[in-house]
This record gives structure tokens, sequence and C-alpha cells, in this order.
């Protein structure tokens, strides 16, 4: 089998996690990598490990794509790069595996899905959880009517995040709209937290590679930080298929709590907690119980299933661009509606420079148990 021909644009942050799979891939020797893009190069920690490889380093995508091409582009960069990356990715021949998620933009969508459907290639959308073995694994049972229908899904994540989080890289973080007007929504629901609230909607779509929209959105949005969006989330969606979801999520707890999540369906439940020993577990109405494994156990599976699917005449894409709209047009719905400041005198600021809310780990922990 023919090597994959792969470029990576962003190489920072979490792109440096893309970084480190490239170059198991290429010792393996199923790629081969034909340039990285990324304007500030000295971002990345491994940059010297790069360079003893002989990658070279672009400054944009037009600079790659006018001296090389690639048949797999890997798009690991801020919110307000994601669609002209992708549109451009399109046309020059490249199928694309895109951070998540899809776009700030609810209006991209339908011009996001006509240039895949021009090129002719495949859109992926790297939510970790939909391409994880065990969320699969859950969803195929969901799929096969093992729970019967789903009735009340929950998930709580609270990530404390600092000042430094909130001022890294270009200035886009927690921002709603770049310089030139381009949304970007940056925001606990829609970056750190997105993949758990994704999540709701992947588990009930009603095939292995769909997402069910919200049919109607509710939420409570707060800011701690001086940011522009929100930074704490109780998002509440209902279903035309009956069900309903709650999302909690903040950045300004003075402790972390990592994802948890409990799913309610007619004949079960599927837990993901400290109490399921950190692996996803079903628990049907007649105690049988089904183990499906951790969702973290490999968050950049989906470039091994990316770089799989340039070479296979029946590509697997368990999040495309209509699995990943329905984030997007949650998220278009939470736009809509004001955000609420946290009072001052509740807010601590620690030496380390997180802004927390005194009393809301716990309250968002009692919202999530009722």
């Amino acid at each position: 089998m023919n090597k994959v021909k792969v470029m990576l644009a962003g190489i920072g942050g979490y792109g440096e996690g893309y970084v480190r799979r490239l170059f198991e891939l290429d010792d393996k020797g199923k790629v081969s990598v034909e340039g990285l893009v990324e304007p500030f190069p000295q971002s990345c920690k491994l940059l010297g490990d790069i360079k003893a490889r002989g990658w070279k380093i672009y400054n944009s995508l037009n600079d790659f794509y006018a001296e090389k091409t690639c048949e797999l582009a890997v798009i690991s960069t801020p919110i307000q790069f994601h669609t002209s990356m992708i549109m451009s990715a399109l046309s020059h021949g490249s199928n694309v595996l895109c951070e998540k998620p899809l776009t700030g933009d609810v209006r991209d969508i339908e011009k996001l899905i006509e240039a895949r459907d021009k090129a002719g290639k495949f859109v992926m959308i790297g939510y970790q959880w939909s391409h994880s073995d065990a969320i699969l694994a859950m969803k195929r049972d969901v799929l096969a009517g093992v729970y019967g229908k789903p009735k009340y899904l929950k998930t709580l994540v609270l990530w404390p995040r600092a000042e430094s989080y909130f001022k890294r890289g270009t200035g886009w973080a927690g921002k709603i709209k770049g310089s030139d007007g381009t949304l970007i929504l940056d925001s606990v629901a829609n970056n750190a937290c997105a993949h758990y609230l994704h999540n709701i909607f992947f588990t009930i779509g009603d095939s292995i590679d769909t997402s069910l929209t919200p049919s109607s959105v509710k939420a409570a949005l707060y800011r701690t930080n001086p940011i522009e969006n929100f930074d704490t989330a109780i998002i509440d969606c209902g279903f035309d298929n009956g069900a309903r979801s709650t999302f909690i999520a903040s950045h300004s707890t003075e402790k972390n709590f990592e994802p948890i999540f409990n799913y309610s369906f007619e004949n079960g439940t599927i837990e993901y907690s400290e109490g399921s020993g950190r692996v996803i577990v079903g628990t049907l109405s007649n105690g049988e119980r089904r183990e499906y494994g951790d969702p973290f156990a490999d968050g950049y599976n989906k470039l091994n299933i990316a770089v799989d699917n340039v070479n296979s005449s029946e590509p697997f894409i368990p999040c495309g661009i209509e699995t990943a709209s329905a984030q997007v047009r949650c998220i278009a719905e939470c736009a809509k509606l004001p955000i609420v400041d946290f009072p001052s005198e509740r807010k601590h600021i620690t030496a380390s420079g997180l802004t927390y809310i005194e009393g809301l780990y716990d309250e968002l922990l009692v919202k999530y148990n009722r």
C-alpha cells in the first residue's frame, strides 16, 4: 500500500499531538509528510524533532499548495480558520481531517457540503469520542435497540482555566467574532468541552455516522473571565424523538472534575464516571451489564482512521460535516441568548491566575445529580 501524502496545518498546542502521531505513522511507513503549515513554528515544542526529519514548514496553506500537494490535509487551527482552510484543501484535491468544531458560523454548513461534494473528497471533523472504539461500540448497541428509546442524557465537565488559557495564541480565545467579523463563538461549550456536548447528539443519531440535531435549545450562560463569550454553561436540549439532554460545563470552578455522563433509556442506562471505573458501562433493566471501554483510550485514533480512509474504496466517516453540524446549530442558538456576569463578590483569583466562583463547583454537581 502506498504511503499517504499528508499535510498538517497547526503544530502548536493541540497540534503537537498530531505531530507526535505523524512521527509514529512515518516510522511505520504509513505516511509521507509533505509539509507543515504554521506561521509561528516556535510555538511547537517538537520543532527540533521536526527539523531533524527534514519536514518543511510553510507560513500559509497557500504557500504549501503553491509548491506541493497532499492526499490528506489535517487542520488543527483556531476555529475562525476552519471553513476557509477546508474549502482551500478541497479545492486542491485533498481529503480533510479538521479539528472540532466544524465552524463558528452556521451559515457555512451548506457551502462546506457543496465544496466537499464538488471535490469528491471526504471531510472528517475531529471529535475525539466519535472516533473512539468505546463510543462506537456503545452506539452500535444503542442503534440495535438494546437500550430502547433515549429519554434523558446528561453530562458534566468542570475544567478550571487560568488567565493564560484565555490569552493564548493570537487572541481568539473566548471571542465571539474575529476582527474581520468572522464568527468564532469560542467558549467552554464549543472548544475544550465541545466533545461532550457533541457526544449527546452523536449517541442518539439514527445511524453510526449521524447526529440528532436538537429541536429546542435553552441555556443559562455565565461569564467569570474578561472575555466576550461565556465560560460556564448549562444547556438543555429537546429532540423530536422525545429525548431531553442537559450539558453542564465550566472553566470557573476552583477544582477539576473530569467528564462524566449518564444516558437514560427506556430499558436501561449508560454511564461513564468514577463509579463506573472510568469505562463506559451499560446496565439493562434486567440487570445485564455491558462494558465498552475508555473513550479517552486514544484521542488521535481519528488520524489513523483518516489515513486508512485515503486508501479505502469505502471510507468510514463517523463524524463528517452533517454529523458535526448538530453542534454548530446548538451553539448558534446559544449565541442568541444573554450572558450573565457572575457577581464580583463571588470571584477569587489564585496565585496561578485562575479566577473561580466560590461555591460554583458544588452547585453544578448538585445540578447534575438532581
